[in-house]
Formats: C-alpha cells, sequence, structure tokens
C-alpha cells in the first residue's frame, strides 16, 4: 500500500523536531533534548577549532544549547538545507555574539561587518568580520558523520541486546569494512564456521548502512537528497 502523506509534507524528522521545539512546550523542550544529546559532540569541537580552550568550549556549547533550550530555532526550514548546514549557521552565529559581546564598549568595535558566503547551503544570515576567522566546515561534517555513525552502531548495538550482544561485539569490527579480525578466529570465538560469520559480517554491515540511512534521513527534507549526504558524510569522515 503506497503512502498517502500529503505533497510538501515529510515524515517526522530532526527537522521536525526543530520546528516542534519553537512551542515552549513539554514536547518541544524534549524534542530540543534529543538533538541536543545527538549534536553536542560537533558543535563542541567546531568552537575548540574555532579557538577557546576545551574548558570554555565545553562552556559555550552548553550554553549554545541552554540557549535552544529557552528560545528554541528561529526561522528554521527544511525546505531550503541541510539540518547539517542549518545548526552549524546557528553555531557561527553564536560565536559572533560572543565575539560581539567581548568587543563591546572598545571605541569604534573591532569587526567589520560581511555577509558570510554559506557556500549554497542554507542557513541563518551571519555577518563576520574575517571569515577566515573560523575554521572550515569540514572539521564540524566530519564531528557529525561521526555522531551519525555513533547513533547507527547504538541501534544496532540495541537490536542485538536480547542474547545476540556476544556476536555484535565480535562482529562490528567489520562495520566499516572488512575490519582487522580473523573471521577464522572469529568463528572458534564464537563457535560458528568461518562461512556463517562471513554472511553473519556481511548482513551485520547491511543493517548498519540502512541504520546510518535513517540517521541521515533525519536531517533531510527530502528521501531523495540521502544517497549524497551519505557519500559527502563518508568522504570528510575518511
Amino acid at each position: 500500500m503506497q503512502d498517502s502523506q500529503p505533497a510538501g509534507s515529510f515524515m517526522p524528522t530532526r527537522w521536525t523536531l526543530v520546528l516542534r521545539a519553537n512551542a515552549a512546550s513539554p514536547e518541544g523542550r524534549a524534542a530540543l533534548s534529543d538533538l541536543c544529546a545527538a549534536y553536542y559532540q560537533p558543535v563542541f569541537v567546531f568552537l575548540r577549532r574555532t579557538g577557546f580552550d576545551p574548558d570554555m568550549a565545553r562552556d559555550h556549547t552548553h550554553s549554545f544549547f541552554a540557549h535552544l533550550l529557552q528560545r528554541g530555532f528561529a526561522g528554521p526550514d527544511p525546505e531550503r538545507g541541510r539540518f547539517r548546514s542549518y545548526l552549524l549557521g546557528a553555531v557561527k552565529y553564536f560565536v559572533i555574539g560572543l565575539q560581539n559581546h567581548a568587543c563591546r564598549g572598545k571605541r569604534g568595535g573591532c569587526m567589520t561587518h560581511e555577509p558570510l558566503d554559506a557556500g549554497g547551503e542554507s542557513s541563518p544570515h551571519l555577518m563576520i568580520g574575517d571569515p577566515s576567522a573560523f575554521p572550515r566546515s569540514e572539521i564540524f561534517d566530519r564531528e557529525w558523520a561521526v555522531a551519525l555513525m555513533n547513533r547507527a552502531v547504538a541501534a544496532l548495538a540495541a537490536e542485538h541486546s536480547c542474547g545476540r550482544s556476544a556476536q555484535f561485539e565480535a562482529l562490528q569490527t567489520w562495520l566499516m569494512g572488512d575490519g582487522a579480525a580473523c573471521h577464522a578466529e572469529t568463528a572458534k570465538k564464537l563457535g560458528m564456521s568461518e562461512g556463517s560469520v562471513k554472511v553473519a559480517a556481511h548482513r551485520l554491515r547491511k543493517r548498519f548502512r540502512e541504520l546510518l540511512r535513517q540517521e541521515i534521513a533525519q536531517t533531510l527534507h527530502d528521501e531523495a537528497d540521502v544517497e549524497d549526504e551519505l557519500r559527502y558524510l563518508c568522504s570528510v569522515h575518511g
């Protein structure tokens, strides 16, 4: 049976959570809490590479998400870009606020405002003095890829929690490729044939990629963009 989802709408995704989070409601706060937990690390690493020491970057990351928990996102539009790009733009805007606060009171200010080139990706309108002051977006994107992969691995581990955790632990080395483990050694450890281990590892990799695609789809408006996003994130992840 075909889905009767009306044109222009989308299934519940993290973009949906962002939209819901604008409402001052328990549902909105729960949605933001989920977003904060999912994407804390990319924001933290980006702030570190911006120049903050670990303690200050951690404090600012908490402040950034605390601000979102209190006020939500301003004007998110799923049709205008990836959630990854939107959140990166929001973080940059947050850093600009920190810079402006630090510069406030200095004679004549300390920034010449120019529009930031968003590189074709939609993000909040940003104004900064020197675009090179920010680290390359690939730094944020690499951590974003790691966060999504970790979530996919966690979901896969949960699926194997009932009596199959030992098999998952032994086979997960093959998730990102052929792995370094020996099929024969793993087979002996699990009491399986070598052929069965190879089949199980193949199925595990296949399921991992399905879960990873699901995580990526959560951050996009158009499901048709999933494969492009997957290829890009794999390229920056290395």
